[in-house]
């Protein structure tokens, strides 16, 4: 018999007491799973999984039900076993047979019942008649000499939407909520009973309110996924299962605990997949040499169909040289790359804060935040550069093109039976394709509201549901917020000017200040959204505007990169002499609010436009030496107000 204890399941000991007192039951959340509960034979207490309808077979006949009845949209009410439905049979006849007559006005006998294990066989032949199912249902609740229970599953798909129901529909689950007010009690010398109706679904709200609103006879009982303890009875239980185990017997603690850390959010079932999928590609849930844990290969062969991670192949020395690699790429940014340094190597060693456990939390998260054209954008890309040897591993969305209220279907993928069900979600779908990547979100600020509850999964929990039912896992990524909140001038919601809190001629910490207070106001006043805040932690990078002499080292860089691709594509041996250098650092300086971006706009305006003209009008051909010595500014009412004045050196 099931053990009902201080040991048992929260839910199981939840569903134990109510069953006394109440007679409409909603059984949601991990329903197609497995459940894990205690049985007693023989004197000794032992754990084991089974179906729902084992479970509530056992339950319910251990509780002394004489008849538990089991029906779903495509089957029919079944019994346990033919003496169960006799049972029910008299209950019916006691209580009105509630047959039906046909259009010649004779009576029409429900036919007979299948048995559960029947049901495995024989597939219900036509739609079942729900109304007379309900009927039958409603009879054996109004009994008073027989306890009787009936649960009905898969009670999300009486409801095509729990909003918008149909006629039938709402007839339908009227009745079911009828027949559970008519329910009665059995009294008799051995006990009492309330004759139950338990509705399993997977979340409450699939059903409509009418049925547990203000219902004072209803109850709701939420079926978890395994904890902590559970998935530490499972390895113990299991563990000579796995490839290896039968040899070394009982588990070691070390693997018990790894295996706990990195089964958080799986269900019974896929725990059990990892047992097979250990046996099948021979990989040991410990290592039979040293006694060590081996959840981690396990686990991310599941998770990500690899068998070695991403970041156990990046090379500590190749992380010493970071610094200089990010330096080479960024200019005047020193604060930053530190802080993010420090990120990188934490997300290769793979500590998680709080606690001891392995974090299911992303490798890293990242605020970038600071003026525009500073470099954000680009440190990340010099992040999967370094980290996975190409920019192609950095994943970038523009918030500013999810500001609706359906934008989350774009990310996630539409819910069943919407428009491009089929073709999933941006995010998820790239994140099933590279798990190993860096994820960039662009002016997050920008995002519409639900879009942050979606953030708030992945930051606390690693993972996601897609519209497919999909799970998602983020915990090999570092995922990277932006924003420029507090450096530029906005319109608030009446239309009236905000000026920017912060600009180029403020002292670095100062400006860092005026930023976070930007950043932190908008998410607790405008967003009304602290929880987000919350999850970013301190882990704000904050950008400097691009400032002497950081311009002039963008200046000569950007020459470089010219000279180097005009080398490369024409063959033509370009230099840029210092005069004409001079000039463009001097453009740059004119408006530094634009960083980086505006430099590079200013050498595309004045060097490179100009430049090319005069190449195609004079027809300068590959080998030549080409040498800018001037650059003259004509004003901005010239056609063509950079002119350059240029030596070409031909073969």
């Amino acid at each position: 018999m099931i053990v009902l204890g201080e040991q048992s399941p929260r839910w199981l000991r939840e569903m134990a007491r109510f069953v006394q007192i109440k007679n409409l039951l909603f059984v949601y959340g991990n329903v197609h799973d497995l459940v894990s509960f205690p049985i007693q034979t023989d004197g000794e207490v032992r754990w084991t999984e089974s179906d729902l309808p084992v479970f509530f077979r056992r339950f319910l006949d251990g509780l002394g039900y004489e008849v538990v009845g089991w029906a779903d949209p495509v089957e029919d009410l079944s019994f346990a076993t033919s003496e169960m439905e006799q049972v029910f049979e008299g209950v019916e006849r006691s209580h009105g047979d509630p047959a039906e007559t046909d259009d010649e006005g004779a009576t029409r006998k429900a036919p007979p019942a299948k048995r559960w294990r029947d049901r495995l066989r024989l597939p219900q032949l036509g739609p079942v008649d729900w109304n007379r199912t309900i009927a039958r249902i409603a009879s054996g609740l109004q009994n008073t000499r027989v306890p009787c229970a009936f649960v009905i599953d898969l009670a999300s798909r009486l409801a095509s939407s729990p909003d918008r129901l149909t006629r039938d529909e709402r007839t339908l689950l009227t009745k079911v909520l009828k027949a559970s007010l008519a329910s009665r009690e059995v009294v008799r010398e051995d006990g009492r009973w309330n004759n139950l109706l338990i509705l399993v679904c997977d979340k409450l709200n699939d059903l409509p309110t009418f049925l547990y609103l203000n219902n004072p006879r209803a109850r709701s009982i939420h079926l978890e996924l395994p904890d902590r303890d559970e998935r530490a009875r499972f390895i113990r239980r299991y563990h000579p299962h796995f490839h290896g185990g039968a040899e070394m017997g009982e588990a070691p603690e070390a693997t018990v605990r790894e295996f706990v850390d990195f089964t958080e959010g799986l269900t019974n079932y896929e725990m059990r997949s990892l047992v097979s999928l250990s046996a099948k590609e021979s990989i040991p849930v410990t290592d039979p040499k040293t006694d060590a844990p081996n959840i981690r290969q396990l686990s991310e062969m599941y998770k990500y169909g690899v068998t070695a991670s991403e970041w156990d192949r990046i090379e500590i020395g190749k992380l010493g040289e970071a610094e200089s690699f990010i330096h080479g790429r960024i200019k005047g940014q020193g604060a930053a790359i530190g802080r993010v340094l420090d990120i990188i190597k934490r997300a290769k060693i793979g500590l998680a804060a709080g606690d001891s456990r392995k974090s299911n939390r992303p490798r890293g998260v990242l605020f970038f935040a600071g003026p525009t054209g500073v470099g954000k954008t680009e440190m990340a890309k010099a992040m999967a550069a370094l980290l996975f040897g190409r920019e192609e591993r950095l994943i970038r969305f523009d918030m500013s093109e999810y500001a609706t209220q359906q934008s989350d279907q774009r990310l996630l993928g539409a819910p069943p039976g919407y428009v491009g069900y089929e073709e999933g979600g941006q995010l998820t779908n790239a994140v099933k394709k590279n798990p190993f990547s860096i994820l960039l979100f662009d002016e997050i600020e920008k995002a519409h509201g639900s879009i942050f509850d979606k953030f708030l999964q992945i930051l606390d929990d690693g993972r996601l549901t897609d519209g497919k039912g999909e799970t998602v896992y983020f915990s090999e990524c570092i995922i990277i917020f932006t924003s420029n909140l507090g450096t530029v001038a906005r319109a608030d919601a009446d239309g009236a000017g905000i000026r920017a809190l912060v600009t180029p001629d403020m002292p670095y910490n100062e400006m860092r200040e005026g930023v976070l207070l930007a950043i932190r106001n908008h998410f607790n006043f405008v967003l009304a959204r602290p929880e987000i805040l919350n999850r970013f932690g301190d882990n704000f990078v904050v950008f400097d505007f691009i400032k002497p002499p950081v311009d002039a080292e963008i200046v000569d860089l950007l020459i470089e990169q010219l000279t180097s691709a005009a080398n490369a594509n024409r063959r033509i041996d370009l230099v840029i002499e210092a005069p004409v250098r001079d000039a463009l650092v001097e453009l740059a300086r004119v408006d530094p609010r634009h960083g980086g971006r505006g430099v590079r706009n200013v050498v595309d305006f004045a060097l490179v436009n100009p430049l090319s003209r005069t190449l195609f009008d004079q027809a300068v051909p590959p080998e030549s030496r080409v040498c800018v010595r001037k650059l003259t500014d004509l004003g901005e009412q010239s056609p063509t107000r950079f002119e350059l004045d240029i030596e070409a050196v031909t073969p």
